[in-house]
């Protein structure tokens, strides 16, 4: 059974280099299961970039999924919902290059304002990612694991309230 009380988190994983291309989405599905994919460059990204240092090149290449597919994915997963995320670990330029590679409107809302974001995860929420991602051990610069954790803050910050 889906529970629409959850809030709904979006993580892209960038290259290091500017201009940050995606490389891995993730993304909570309103049942708060998370998803995620790699991302294959798109034919007008620069090949010679490092796109990570953690994937190798053909792991994306053989996993990976294209930038239309990934979004179609996310279109279908998201229609209409509102979801946030943060650029304080991965640059919002990365979803906007998403975007930008197909040039197709998004069917749900993506926030990365601060308020929003201290709304759902508490006015100290960057502090409790840090703790939560030593605590378990995930990493904040991963995009599934930055969704895992956002979930992680925004249960502790609703078992305050």
């Amino acid at each position: 059974m889906t529970d629409l009380s959850l809030a709904l988190f979006i993580a892209v994983e960038t290259c290091s280099e500017p201009p940050y291309y995606p490389i891995v989405a993730a993304w909570t599905l309103p049942d708060g299961s998370i998803k995620s994919s790699l991302i294959i460059a798109d034919d007008s990204w620069p090949p010679h970039l490092c796109y990570s240092d953690h994937i190798c090149d053909e792991t994306i290449d053989a996993l990976g999924h294209s930038v239309k597919d990934v979004l179609l994915e996310m279109n279908v997963d998201l229609d209409a919902s509102h979801v946030v995320g943060h650029a304080d670990f991965s640059p919002a330029q990365g979803l906007e290059h998403l975007v930008d590679a197909l040039d197709i409107e998004l069917a749900f809302e993506v926030s990365t304002n601060q308020q929003d974001i201290s709304e759902l995860l508490g006015p100290n929420w960057r502090d409790e990612l840090q703790d939560l991602s030593h605590e378990t051990g995930l990493d904040l610069m991963q995009a599934e694991d930055q969704v895992r954790l956002m979930q992680r803050c925004w249960a502790r910050a609703s078992d305050e309230f």
